[in-house]
């Protein structure tokens, strides 16, 4: 199923703990593509999308160490 790109102008949600995995699987899916198009046409990111971009990567990131911890 094809996605739109999140757009800086776009809202983003002010909670990302609150989001299931699929839909922060697919906020990183638009996030990521917004940063791939912005790249590609401009040389470099909107400053607000890589801040998206690491905020989203780095709640993924938790979340996979709290999985792995819960497995010990």
């Amino acid at each position: 199923m094809p996605f739109s790109a999140l757009k800086p102008s776009d809202e983003f949600p002010p909670d990302l703990t609150v989001l299931t995995r699929i839909e922060l699987e697919v906020l990183q899916a638009r996030v990521n593509e917004e940063l791939f198009r912005e790249c590609n046409d401009h040389l470099a990111p909107d400053g607000e999308t890589l801040f998206r971009f690491n905020t989203v990567a780095h709640e993924l990131a938790i979340r996979r160490e709290l999985r792995d911890l819960r497995e010990l």
